[in-house]
Order: C-alpha cells, then structure tokens, then sequence
C-alpha cells in the first residue's frame, strides 16, 4: 500500500521520491546516478530535498 502524503516533507525518503514522482526506485536510483537528483544529509538514509524533485517534475518534457 501506499504511503498517503497528506502535506509534502522538507526531505523525502527514496521511497517517498519515487512515489511524489511517479517513478519507480530505479529511476530515482538512475536521476541519482547522473547527477540530477542530489542526495542530502547523513549517510544512513538517502534524502531528497523537496524543491529539487519539484525542480526535475518541472523540466519534464510534455507529451502531445
């Protein structure tokens, strides 16, 4: 079951990236890899910011 994200966090989890995003975690892995998508915080659990997903959703190319 899917998480219900009721108001948006600062910081996501990998989880809850993919899903704010309608992804799978492989794409998430994938952004990550190229460089697009920038992890923050400790080590322990990757984190993204909010504002940088909302930054990659937006230069999404539109489909016709």
């Amino acid at each position: 079951m899917n998480p219900r994200i009721e108001f948006a966090p600062a910081l996501f989890t990998r989880e809850l990236a993919a899903y704010y995003l309608s992804c799978s975690l492989r794409d998430i892995d994938d952004l990550r890899a190229k460089g697009e998508l920038i992890p923050v915080g400790d080590t322990k659990r990757i984190k993204f910011r909010k504002e940088d997903l909302d930054r990659h959703a937006a230069n999404l190319p539109e489909r016709s």
